[in-house]
């Protein structure tokens, strides 16, 4: 077996038909060969793979970011496209894999790990639900009509200024290029930017996304991004409905957003608690996180408080202290700790109380940035 590594270019093809055979979708056309003239796939740099006879088996990308975090600015790793052929499971591989992984996002000074997925395997490494969340189920003919001056459209090419500001503007968020905006809005994916404007001036804007496990074809989806004013987003949903031919809207946004949940309260909307869906996060360097959440923290902590919280950790074993006080947690516990995840421990004293005014640390929704 070897040992984990990039794939070559002489993988690339073995790499899409890996993904066919565990995602369903990503394979070339079988029994033809590539067009004359046309470029070769590149080899995907983010990419990690073990090789077993002669081809790739396993397979996890990894990709890193900033998040901006209320002032803080934190380097993350995301993990996606994490699978094992089916005739080479249950060996370890992605186990090895991924704690290959693990150590290099280490070694390049990452502090959080985010994983689209909440299988076993993630949680066997400490990766945990997180984020806390109000999950809607939104039924446009159960709520009010539109104001006749909001209006929705689907964003094109020339449009993503108009929806970058209002990300921009947002205080927990990823650090992006604006490429990623102009290919957001370019690209014909299983996401959809809108716009809604009012009297033809942008206000807000919502990223549409498949629902996993229903067909494109289906009247639902999930709002999976948003941005701009909360007011013109919840008046415009029902346009917003109407224009994408939708009988049902989704969505899991983060209990800190204040905003958004006192409007939908106000117009009677059940929210449900949960955490992100579909993703687990890991604590990588607990240290490291907290020195780079230090502006986070300066804002709500006493100047004794935020001097004095120490924070250690030895392999997967964590200590948090405050003075005299200390909790030691292995990283899932510190992870639902920190990170809002259910089944979080409970920490008494001076040093609960303070962890009380930090945790938990605000999460994006991963919108965009899905791995």
């Amino acid at each position: 077996m070897s040992a984990p590594r990039r794939p070559r270019p002489t993988e690339v093809d073995d790499l899409h038909e890996l993904s066919r055979a565990c995602f369903g979708f990503g394979g070339r056309d079988h029994g033809t060969e590539r067009p004359p003239g046309r470029r070769a796939r590149p080899v995907p740099r983010n990419a990690r793979v073990i090789v077993l006879d002669g081809k790739p088996v396993s397979h996890i990308a990894v990709v890193y970011n900033h998040l901006w975090i209320e002032g803080a600015r934190v380097k993350v790793a995301s993990f996606g496209g994490v699978c094992t052929h089916p005739d080479y499971r249950g060996r370890g591989l992605a186990t090895e894999l991924m704690n290959y992984c693990l150590h290099g996002i280490d070694a390049r000074g990452a502090a959080l790990l985010i994983i689209s997925g909440e299988r076993g395997l993630y949680r066997r490494a400490h990766a945990v639900p997180a984020g806390p969340c109000w999950e809607v189920h939104l039924r446009p003919s159960e709520l009010p009509a539109s104001p006749d001056d909001i209006t929705a459209r689907r964003a094109g090419p020339e449009d993503w200024p108009a929806f970058a500001r209002f990300y921009e503007a947002e205080p927990v968020r990823f650090a992006r290029a604006a490429r990623m905006y102009a290919h957001a809005v370019a690209s014909e994916s299983h996401r959809a930017v809108w716009l809604l404007e009012q009297a033809g001036r942008p206000v807000a804007y919502a990223c549409l996304s498949h629902v996993w496990g229903l067909g494109p074809r289906e009247p639902v989806r999930a709002l999976s991004e948003y941005g701009g004013s909360r007011a013109a987003l919840v008046d415009g949903l029902a346009a917003l409905a109407a224009a994408a031919g939708l009988d049902e809207i989704r969505t899991a946004f983060p209990t800190f957003d204040t905003d958004l949940t006192y409007l939908l309260r106000r117009r009677g909307v059940e929210l449900k608690q949960g955490t992100i869906p579909s993703h687990t996060f890991r604590i990588v360097n607990l240290p490291r996180l907290m020195r780079l959440l230090k502006a986070y923290l300066e804002a709500r902590l006493t100047q004794g408080e935020a001097r004095g919280l120490r924070a250690e950790q030895e392999g997967e074993r964590c200590r948090l202290q405050l003075g005299e006080e200390e909790a030691e947690l292995d990283l899932s516990r510190a992870g639902k700790l920190l990170l809002g995840g259910p089944g979080a421990p409970r920490v008494g004293g001076a040093l609960g109380n303070a962890l009380a005014r930090i945790a938990p640390i605000p999460l994006p929704l991963p919108g965009l940035n899905y791995a």
